[in-house]
């Protein structure tokens, strides 16, 4: 499938915004077989969706916390780091693709295929212009229902990261902007939120030194 977003308006020319496209009308079958592999694409009960193109600041911070994560779960075997647009499947005919989740080792034998049935113990989402809304409303609702135990969504341009951790089947969220979080679902980890929002973005091999103590 090729889809090209054009402004009817303007001459045809091609959208250059932040843009979050729903497409009704499609079954979870043909979503299966038509969405493209290498973009991020997404489906909730009828509809495609679909992102505009992230920017560098997005994929260096999926980068850089994908190397972090990446490091601390392979030398403490605390799980499998994925990364989008790999599809998890969120519910009965919903499928995310996440910026990056970890898969606990008791479900790495699920990590097959080209749709996962799996509940990560940690999914992280950074926040593009066009997703803010998506992320912290739809997303959180539906990887609290999954159970997912931690949430992380980085929003770099607001400095901000917000904290989901699952209680009672529901999350309680905090905003954090400074200062060291350590993560409930993964013993050991953590971060200086501040290095999230350094222009250009710390040392990865430094960092996971620092963490590693």
């Amino acid at each position: 499938m090729k889809l090209e977003l054009v402004d009817a308006d303007a001459d045809m020319k091609p959208v250059t915004e932040p843009w979050l496209l729903r497409m009704s009308g499609w079954t979870w079958e043909r979503y299966l077989d038509e969405a493209p592999e290498m973009r991020f694409c997404e489906y909730k009960e009828g509809e495609l969706i679909m992102h505009s193109p992230v920017g560098w600041e997005h994929q260096d911070l999926v980068r850089f916390l994908s190397f972090l994560l990446t490091g601390f779960c392979s030398r403490h075997r605390l799980g499998r780091v994925g990364t989008g647009p790999a599809m998890i499947r969120v519910g009965p005919e919903t499928g995310r693709e996440p910026d990056i989740f970890v898969i606990p080792p008791e479900q790495a034998h699920k990590a097959h295929g080209k749709r996962l049935e799996v509940v990560p113990s940690l999914i992280v989402e950074v926040v593009s212009p066009g997703s803010r809304v998506l992320d912290l409303g739809e997303k959180a609702e539906e990887y609290a229902d999954l159970g997912v135990g931690e949430y992380w969504v980085a929003d770099r341009e607001r400095k901000t990261l917000h904290v989901h951790r699952l209680h009672s089947g529901a999350y309680r969220r905090r905003a954090v902007r400074t200062g060291r979080l350590e993560s409930h679902a993964l013993r050991g980890f953590w971060v200086r939120v501040d290095w999230l929002w350094r222009d250009p973005l710390p040392s990865e091999p430094d960092c996971l030194e620092e963490i590693e103590g």
